[in-house]
């Protein structure tokens, strides 16, 4: 398998406090290979009609030998959501999709992460399902055309997303049927179902392209499953507290000086 550092990503989702180029020179430092890279102001600015800054980041990556190995919508602050049922806003959210899906093909990315968030619990579920549906199939066959894989997880059932069971996503997965739409497995959302990691790789065989943690204590739960061996794909970091990288200029302490295999 890969070196362990070959496969983590590190994510800069406390852009709200640090400046982009604080970011990249921060996770180089501590040997941050590749990141993965949320699409929120200050660092970028996407909507459904404008993209702000296409070079600078691409730049920014180059200049501190930091790959971005995906970019991630702003879900939760973003205006824009795959669950909207009012026409209006529905169509500027696939809009805004379809522009961080050319952002990440101006700058050489192959991959755009998403949830799914944004649904009212008040409306009729099955209905904002068929509304999520058609969304991914029209963003997924975007992406197809310039290059960019999706890859959807899902949330802990307790946190604020939409999509939140293995079982949704294979419901999700069988209407759409498009090989460009793939997943990544939010490890402490799916323990948070009470499912497994073998539950879901058995579910998508060879359509996981990572496995994100919250947290070191997730890591090493992760390590002690069965078929931890048998993935290579990413390990995605993306710390929710501040046990864990408040500050990019932890890095070393929080991801890699401490994660071993």
């Amino acid at each position: 398998m890969a070196e362990i550092t070959d496969r983590i990503v590190c994510s800069n989702v406390h852009y709200f406090y640090y400046d982009t180029e604080f970011f990249f020179e921060h996770a180089a430092k501590a040997g941050a290979r590749q990141i993965e890279f949320y699409l929120g102001t200050p660092h970028i600015f996407i909507d459904h009609a404008v993209i702000d800054d296409f070079d600078k980041v691409k730049e920014l990556s180059e200049k501190y030998a930091v790959k971005i190995a995906a970019v991630h919508p702003e879900t939760l602050s973003f205006r824009y959501g795959l669950c909207y049922m009012d026409d209006e806003w529905n169509e500027k959210s696939v809009k805004a999709y379809r522009n961080c899906i050319d952002y990440a093909a101006r700058i050489g990315v192959s991959q755009l992460n998403t949830n799914v968030t944004g649904g009212f619990r008040d409306r009729d579920q099955k209905e904002i399902f068929g509304r999520v549906v058609s969304n991914l199939k029209k963003i997924s066959a975007y992406g197809r055309e310039k290059g960019v894989v999706i890859a959807v997880e899902t949330e802990s059932p307790y946190y604020e997303g939409f999509l939140s069971r293995l079982s949704e996503a294979k419901q999700l997965s069988d209407l759409i049927e498009d090989e460009n739409l793939l997943f990544n497995i939010n490890y402490d959302g799916i323990k948070a179902a009470g499912e497994t990691l073998t539950q879901w790789m058995d579910t998508f065989p060879g359509e996981i392209c990572g496995i994100r943690f919250a947290d070191l204590e997730s890591y090493k739960a992760y390590q002690a499953e069965q078929k931890t061996d048998t993935f290579e794909g990413k390990l995605l970091f993306l710390p929710i507290d501040d046990r864990y990288l408040d500050k990019p200029q932890d890095f070393d302490m929080a991801l890699f000086r401490r994660v071993k295999r």
